[in-house]
């Protein structure tokens, strides 16, 4: 049980010879030592189910809905088929973070449904990509219950809404906090600095950052955590999840010790020089210098802003010059295709008319005598044909078709000559169409081309950066100089924060110390997990595991102590899944840890992983599905035929050659 008056005494033993006891006490009181707890608080993340609407750019609808199981979960597909855009989209709804999400298949998305269960408590989370801003929210209801309740179009039960956004930041926020809650997580502090500016920069550990221990996406099974260590986020990622007692307070320690650093630094560089020659006169001088030097540059930064703004529009008006070219195609197109409807119209308009008027010859031509025997026909054959309708020649019947030809024929004409004056009007609107748009196209080339001008007037170069960043500090300087003129006594300050970093340095290393021999159990469970688990995945070279006092992982590897980078890829690989899963074993079998017991492992192996290992890992997780089916939740995404047989059949979801997930 850590003694915090036992602590204060420890450090005024080793430096009360410059502080007392209540100064040390000051410098070193913080209300967290006892935040942390390496009990597992027995909460587990498990995601059940997940839809998705939306619409591909090719009119496919997409209505995808899937079930997950606890244990061990397979998603088989082929490369590039959707497998990787499915888990982004549950980091998506799980932590707030789109940005990893290819636009493409993000545009193609309308509304997103996750649940998931905390502990007993089920949640769902709803995410609406339909409007111009992100609506989305976090209900303590089941999927199910979440949409009877949209198709009745109740309202929620204020106890049912965790919360509700209408931004993407709040969303992220709000998810942040959630979760942070749920699993005891906190943002451990670090800083950093900025050549723009003499004080630190404030950073902190985020959910998305502690996402990195449930998602291993395949871009990053070189590293164990981060691509980059900045701020050693390795290290704080493994000291939240194991829960190490005095985590906390050792990261506020350390915290408050960066920035009296900090503060030492700007002492001595922005102390008073005790040159007499470095006078009033001569500050006030060099300080106008500086700022005049300053104004210039950022003026010359200004132009170049807006170079960069001239380039945003060069881009926005090219896009739309290409746009109004490609319309200008299209009503071209459509106009010769007018062009040829018009002459069709007008090859059928003279077809009839020539058939009426070769009609109404033949018709009113008058016939006096029979083509056969050329005699004379009488007035009373013509009376019967016109009374009886037979042919005054061969007294055949005459049709009724044959007597209406001719009103057929011009009720028809006068019809095609209607749709040929309608289809002259749009022709000529269409015509007017092009002209204008022509016109437009051609004004939008003319601003493009005084952009273009614009853009090679002004260049900014990176040491125009680099000199008015350090100009900025220079006035800073003199600022401060010209401040302290005036009291040229130098107190002790300098000297009381070395003696304060002192003690810091002093109790930082006290408490790592505590927290290692605290800690050394549940260490070498770990280590002898990580071990078993290795050897599993068929790295038998490695023959130890070492977790350093700085919580650094190394394998005694054919006798060398090997860093994780170290390893070749296949090894990292298989290292890195053996880490998360003795992770979880930890928590299941030892009831230690803050891991959610949750892992989606994105296309674990691909040529630098031998067969024989593939089968090893797919053996594995068979055995985890066996052992610790009811205690954890894996969803593996593969295109692998070995690990298609990771998990018993019915916790396979297998898609044919060539058929995306969704």
């Amino acid at each position: 049980m850590f003694n915090f008056d036992d602590f204060v005494s420890h450090l005024h033993n080793i430096h009360g010879d410059k502080l007392t006891y209540q100064e040390i006490e000051k410098i070193v009181v913080l209300d967290d030592y006892e935040k942390d707890s390496p009990l597992s608080l027995g909460k587990r993340l498990v995601i059940n189910q997940m839809k998705i609407m939306g619409q591909k750019n090719t009119g496919e609808k997409i209505n995808y809905q899937k079930i997950f199981d606890s244990g061990v979960n397979v998603l088989f597909a082929d490369n590039s088929k959707g497998k990787s855009s499915l888990f982004k989209v549950i980091k998506f709804a799980l932590t707030g973070e789109k940005n990893s999400i290819k636009k493409d298949v993000l545009s193609w998305l309308h509304e997103i449904f996750l649940e998931f269960n905390i502990g007993n408590v089920s949640y769902t989370v709803y995410i609406n990509l339909l409007g111009k801003r992100t609506s989305s929210g976090l209900y303590r209801v089941n999927l199910k219950k979440l949409l009877t309740y949209r198709e009745q179009k109740k309202t929620f039960e204020p106890h049912l809404i965790q919360f509700e956004a209408n931004t993407d930041k709040y969303f992220k926020e709000s998810m942040e906090d959630f979760f942070f809650k749920e699993l005891s997580y906190y943002g451990l502090k670090w800083t950093s600095s900025d050549k723009r500016k003499i004080d630190l920069v404030e950073n902190q550990t985020t959910w998305k950052t502690y996402y990195k221990s449930i998602y291993l996406e395949s871009k990053d099974y070189n590293v164990l955590f981060l691509n980059q260590d900045f701020g050693g986020q390795e290290k704080k990622i493994m000291e939240m999840l194991l829960g190490l007692q005095l985590t906390s307070a050792i990261n506020s320690l350390n915290h408050y010790k960066e920035h009296l650093s900090n503060n030492l630094k700007k002492q001595n560089f922005l102390s008073i020089s005790q040159d007499n020659s470095f006078n009033d006169s001569n500050v006030e001088s060099e300080l106008y210098k500086v700022n005049e030097e300053i104004n210039f540059l950022k003026q010359k930064q200004k132009s170049t802003f807006l170079k960069s703004f001239n380039l945003e529009q060069y881009n926005d008006q090219a896009e739309l010059i290409k746009e109004a070219e490609e319309d200008l195609r299209n009503l071209k197109s459509h106009e010769k295709e007018m062009e040829i409807q018009i002459n069709q119209f007008i090859k059928q308009i003279n077809r009839l008319e020539e058939e009426l008027s070769f009609g109404m010859f033949f018709s009113n031509l008058e016939v006096k005598a029979c083509p056969r025997c050329e005699q004379k026909i009488v007035p009373e054959r013509k009376s019967v044909e016109k009374i009886e309708h037979k042919c005054m020649l061969c007294e055949n019947n005459l049709s009724e078709t044959n007597q209406n030809q001719k009103e057929v024929l011009e009720s028809k004409l006068t019809e095609l000559v209607e749709q040929q004056k309608k289809l002259k009007v749009g022709y000529e609107v269409l015509n007017q169409e092009i002209i204008l748009k022509e016109k437009e196209a051609a004004l939008q080339k003319s601003e493009l081309l005084e952009i273009e001008e614009s853009l090679s007037l002004i260049e900014f170069t990176e040491e125009d950066i680099d000199s008015l960043s350090n100009l900025i500090e220079k006035k800073i300087e003199l600022e401060y100089r010209l401040s302290r003129l005036d009291s040229q006594n130098e107190d002790s300050s300098t000297e009381k924060l070395y003696d304060k970093i002192d003690v810091l340095d002093s109790a930082i290393k006290e408490l790592n110390v505590i927290r290692i021999k605290e800690s050394d159990s549940i260490l070498s469970s770990l280590k002898s997990l990580i071990l078993k688990q290795i050897h599993t995945f068929g790295l038998v070279s490695v023959t130890d595991v070492v977790i350093t006092d700085n919580l650094e992982i190394q394998y005694l590897q054919n006798g060398e102590l090997t860093r994780f980078g170290e390893l070749n890829e296949g090894e990292q690989l298989r290292a890195k899944i053996a880490f998360f899963i003795s992770l979880i074993q930890l928590d299941i079998v030892f009831s230690v840890g803050r891991h959610p017991r949750l892992l989606i492992i994105d296309s674990p192996g691909k040529e630098e992983v031998i067969s024989k290992d593939l089968e090893g890992l797919s053996s594995l997780f068979k055995e985890i599905e066996k052992n610790y089916g009811d205690d954890l939740q894996i969803i593996i995404g593969t295109a692998l035929e070995p690990l298609k047989n990771a998990s018993i059949a019915e916790k396979v979801d297998s898609r044919e050659t060539g058929v995306s997930v969704f």
